[in-house]
């Protein structure tokens, strides 16, 4: 099943396949209209369904972003919507495409204010986020810094364009603070910055607008990170047999759990039997065998004390590995780790402490 349609990128990927058809050829100035557009009727939408009064405010920057705001405002207000902006830049600095959409947006009835201080900004009905795009890296400051903050105590639901103004759309670092939106409305794919660091906590409901990039060049896109749901995750899952043997289904090896932590492990191994392992062998610290007599019946436990020769041994049969959940900070836990990783050739989810045991290494592995 292609997944091409939900392949996450990062926001420096999206602005290169998206300069890279423009180049050959598509207009930015109908990538934006098609966007304002797909925006419009998203925020008509969500106003439905939430049953609020037809208000919105925009709140606009100097970008392309800003431009995609004025669109999606021209068209709620010749809607009916009563539809305001506060532009946190001079026009000048805007972009050409920002300055053409705001007068469209003046001209169609819309009032655009320059305010001087956040507090001059009047937050009402649902919020437009079109300040700051995927583009934004650094830090928040000044009227920026105050507007964000502002909006956010407002509690006006806030809708995002394409990503809340303040994540970072390639690492969601958030400094020091971001639009905490109720949704975030992301144009053509998504972007790595909603999952990483603190980006989760502030997109909301993700939903997508299409605006008009052709699909050859979304083929285009580098990137191995998938949006798995309910529609595309079945298609991914090996068709199950009757006489499939259990070493068929998938033999995992998981080092995991430490004195004091054994549930980490067990949830863990109970984890990978629900999601279709055959066989689990959890490798434990030798030690803590009384702490895991009431783990799941399925598992085979192997204790190990610093001689990583029956782990590599099971190495040799496994079809996956994880490492990590409970394995606790003690330094022997990390020189068993670094005694039998370079031998790894499975896939291998390495998670918890093993990451904190292993920091500083990453380089040398293949990662996806």
């Amino acid at each position: 099943m292609s997944l091409e349609g939900y392949k996450v990128i990062t926001a420096r990927e999206m602005a290169r396949i998206e300069k890279l058809s423009i180049q050959e050829g598509a207009s930015d100035e109908g990538y934006m209209l098609k966007a304002g557009a797909g925006i419009a009727e998203r925020v008509a939408s969500f106003i439905k369904e939430k049953r609020l009064q037809k208000r919105v405010t925009l709140l606009v920057g100097k970008g392309n972003n800003g431009g995609d705001a004025f669109v999606a405002g021209t068209l709620l207000l010749k809607k009916g919507y009563i539809v305001q902006a506060y532009h946190l830049f001079p026009m000048e600095e805007s972009s050409s495409l920002c300055q053409k959409n705001k007068q469209a947006f003046t001209d169609a009835g819309g009032l655009v204010f320059f305010p001087k201080k956040a507090a001059e900004i009047s937050c009402k009905g649902v919020v437009l986020d079109g300040l700051l795009g995927t583009g934004f890296q650094g830090q928040l400051e000044g009227i920026l810094l105050d507007a964000v903050e502002h909006v956010n105590r407002s509690k006006q639901p806030i809708l995002a364009i394409d990503i809340p103004s303040g994540v970072n759309g390639n690492t969601g670092e958030v400094n020091p603070a971001a639009v905490n939106a109720a949704e975030t409305i992301f144009l053509g794919l998504p972007k790595i910055g909603f999952f990483l660091g603190e980006g989760y906590n502030y997109i909301g409901k993700l939903s997508p607008v299409d605006f008009g990039l052709e699909l050859r060049y979304v083929h285009q896109a580098c990137g191995t990170a998938h949006m798995l749901n309910e529609k595309n995750l079945p298609g991914l899952l090996p068709e199950l047999t009757r006489t499939r043997h259990k070493y068929q289904a998938g033999y995992v090896l998981a080092v995991s759990g430490s004195p004091g932590m054994p549930g980490a492990a067990m949830l863990t191994c109970l984890a990978a039997l629900r999601t279709g392992a055959g066989i689990i062998r959890l490798f434990h610290p030798m030690g803590m065998e009384n702490e895991l007599l009431h783990a799941p019946y399925e598992v085979i436990r192997t204790p190990y004390k610093d001689d990583p020769a029956a782990l590599l041994l099971e190495m040799s049969r496994a079809a996956a590995m994880l490492i990590g959940p409970g394995l606790g900070r003690a330094k022997e836990r990390g020189t068993f780790l670094k005694s039998f990783i370079d031998h790894i050739t499975v896939p291998t989810v390495i998670d918890a402490d093993g990451l904190f045991h292993l920091k500083g290494m990453f380089a040398k592995f293949p990662f996806p």
